[in-house]
């Protein structure tokens, strides 16, 4: 079975990536994406319990994961990371974007209004970014894991000086205070909402057929923040000719969330709103699920009662720790 996604070290070093990023801009993207191929045919090879997971993943969908499936799968990550060099860098190269529903968004933010962007590991997140930041003087925070925003920001400060420092880490204060002034300024703010950490509290929801748990706290940001909330992804397609592109879809899911008693019921339509679409963009594009392990073993209530175990023997308490305890702490 697949590691937990939050266990999975990632593979490749800083090192090869700033050798790719140099090739990347040397060569052009044309021939850089002649080297993706072996790039990936290793990767493919390596990742096995990675494939097993996305086998599961088209099954879900009722698809039968073929070897070519698979390879072709990898390969379509592998040119998204690619083209992150091109999109961050603005050159002329880049693979052009495509957006839905952003007008939508506009209307809020020209009356000093700001949004939340709940996405997901589904397609390009820096290109549904890059097309955020065309709008000039606008905007925007992404909240992920504190370790990936360390190692983004320092990327973005190569490619892209005006997109640095847009990662915020989760914890801490300093990233809520980072999230309230954005949308004060009538900003955005996008997290991803598919993916939850062993100690997070969860809500369940029917996804590609079966019941899985999805994070609680990226819809309770939303709410507290006050402001309309959109679905957002960057697919990676291919227009009529056959060339690359991206198809960024920003698609309404909720207006700010109402005080007292309404507010659960809001949240609870908001989450359901959520899966919906993210089942739907799956389905339209399943090449781009970039969740590269077993998705419903780890987000299940019985997962997370093994983690739990796991947690208390890795403490050396002699109390059992008890799974409803687990689930509703928060990670520090």
């Amino acid at each position: 079975m697949a590691a937990h996604w939050s266990e999975q070290r990632e593979r490749g070093s800083a090192l090869l990536l700033r050798l790719m990023r140099a090739i990347a801009l040397a060569a052009g993207r044309r021939v850089a994406g002649l080297l993706l191929w072996p790039i990936t045919l290793y990767y493919y090879v390596a990742a096995g319990s990675g494939r097993v997971a996305l086998a599961h993943f088209y099954q879900a969908l009722g698809r039968r994961p073929t070897g070519r499936v698979l390879f072709h799968h990898y390969l379509t990550f592998a040119h998204t990371i690619l083209d992150r060099v091109y999109l961050l860098a603005r050159r002329a190269d880049a693979p052009p974007l495509r957006v839905q529903g952003f007008e939508a968004i506009q209307k809020w933010l020209d009356r000093g209004q700001g949004c939340v962007l709940l996405g997901a590991h589904l397609g390009s997140f820096e290109a549904a970014r890059a097309a955020g930041l065309r709008h000039e003087g606008l905007k925007m925070q992404i909240i992920m894991e504190e370790r990936v925003s360390r190692k983004l920001n320092r990327v973005l400060e190569v490619l892209d000086p005006d997109a640095r420092n847009t990662a915020v880490g989760l914890g801490g204060p300093s990233a809520l205070l980072h999230v309230r002034d954005t949308i004060a300024a009538g900003g955005l703010i996008g997290i991803m909402g598919d993916r939850i950490a062993p100690a997070e509290r969860s809500y369940t929801a029917e996804f590609l057929g079966r019941s899985c748990l999805f994070p609680l706290a990226p819809l309770r940001l939303a709410a507290s923040l006050r402001a309309p909330v959109f679905f957002f992804t960057a697919l990676y397609r291919h227009s009529i000719d056959g060339a690359p592109c991206y198809e960024v879809v920003f698609h309404p899911l909720a207006v700010a969330a109402p005080e007292g008693p309404a507010r659960r019921q809001w949240l609870q339509d908001l989450g359901a709103r959520y899966v919906g679409c993210l089942q739907r963009y799956c389905r339209m594009a399943p090449d781009n699920w970039f969740n590269f392990y077993d998705f419903w073993s780890t987000h299940t209530l019985g997962s997370l009662h093994a983690r739990a175990a796991h947690e208390s023997a890795r403490r050396g308490s002699d109390r059992a720790v008890d799974c409803a305890d687990f689930v509703k702490r928060r990670r520090a």
